[in-house]
């Protein structure tokens, strides 16, 4: 029940948030709102396998688990690549401002995509009959959750120390005197970014450990706060990327601004015709 109900809310808000970065030219055009876009695409697919997972159908062949299994592990494996992308697009903008940021994008598209595909394939492989269990999902026994367990773990890690670093450089940053305008700009927009990277860690990243957790153990505590946690990503997402954030707020009142403007230019225009007694038919 908690997996399908949050699972549900957390799709919801997951379409809201590409809705809006996809509509508001700003956000398309901004390369964490590009990373951010992918991660939440990814996240789509990841509730979509779990809610196909929900559906009670008898006598689930050993194929179709194995299939639906290799769908699931590849969209967690997609969104945690992601996440990770996104820590790093940070950290190269801060530590390497000067390297070839469009590249490096480019090429995270194809590494973000096809990157799982290859581990979920090598795995599926090696493992052949044994890679799911009964629940379609990473069989213990064969060892091949192990392939899904390590990713989690190293990303998790390596976006803290990303993260670590990023906060250490920003308030070195902050302490030089005599700064320009534009790297006083500069220097908090890093602080927005890295405030909305710290906020997306906790749902994305370190949920999975109450998941690392209960593969080992049987607590049923340590289930649910897990299920709670990781059912309602797009909810968190949702408030820390778009409520909470200031680049949406700025797209939103440009917007409203821009809308108002064009109402009150295509009123004066009416106003002039009436004026002039050049009313025409698309007027009436």
């Amino acid at each position: 029940m908690l997996t399908n109900v949050g699972v549900s809310i957390s799709s919801f808000f997951l379409l809201i948030t590409l809705v809006i970065i996809c509509v508001f030219r700003e956000l398309r055009n901004s390369d964490r709102f590009k990373i951010m876009r992918h991660l939440v695409i990814a996240l789509i697919c990841v509730n979509l396998f779990f809610l196909v997972l929900e559906v009670k159908v008898k006598n689930r062949s050993t194929i179709t688990c194995s299939i639906f299994a290799g769908c699931l592990h590849y969209s967690l494996l997609a969104a945690f690549w992601w996440m990770l992308f996104m820590s790093s697009d940070l950290y190269m903008k801060v530590i390497h401002p000067f390297a070839d940021h469009r590249r490096r994008f480019s090429n995270s598209r194809y590494v973000g995509w096809i990157g799982p595909i290859i581990v979920v394939g090598v795995t599926a492989g090696i493992t052949r009959e044994n890679y799911a269990s009964n629940q379609c999902w990473l069989n213990t026994k064969s060892g091949a959750i192990w392939v899904f367990i390590f990713p989690v773990c190293l990303t998790v890690l390596v976006v803290a120390v990303q993260l670590l670093v990023i906060g250490y450089a920003a308030f070195k940053k902050h302490q030089l005197p005599n700064q320009s305008e534009d790297e006083l700009q500069k220097l908090k927009r890093i602080r927005t970014l890295f405030g909305g990277i710290l906020l997306l860690l906790p749902t994305v990243g370190l949920s999975w450990i109450f998941g690392v957790i209960i593969v080992f153990s049987d607590s049923k505590t340590f289930e649910q706060i897990f299920v709670i946690l990781n059912s309602m990503q797009g909810l968190f997402i949702w408030l820390s990327q778009c409520v909470f954030s200031e680049e949406v707020r700025k797209a939103l009142k440009k917007s409203f601004r821009n809308r108002v403007t064009q109402d009150k230019n295509i009123e004066t225009v009416k106003r002039s015709k009436c004026n002039a007694g050049l009313i025409t038919t698309e007027d009436i």
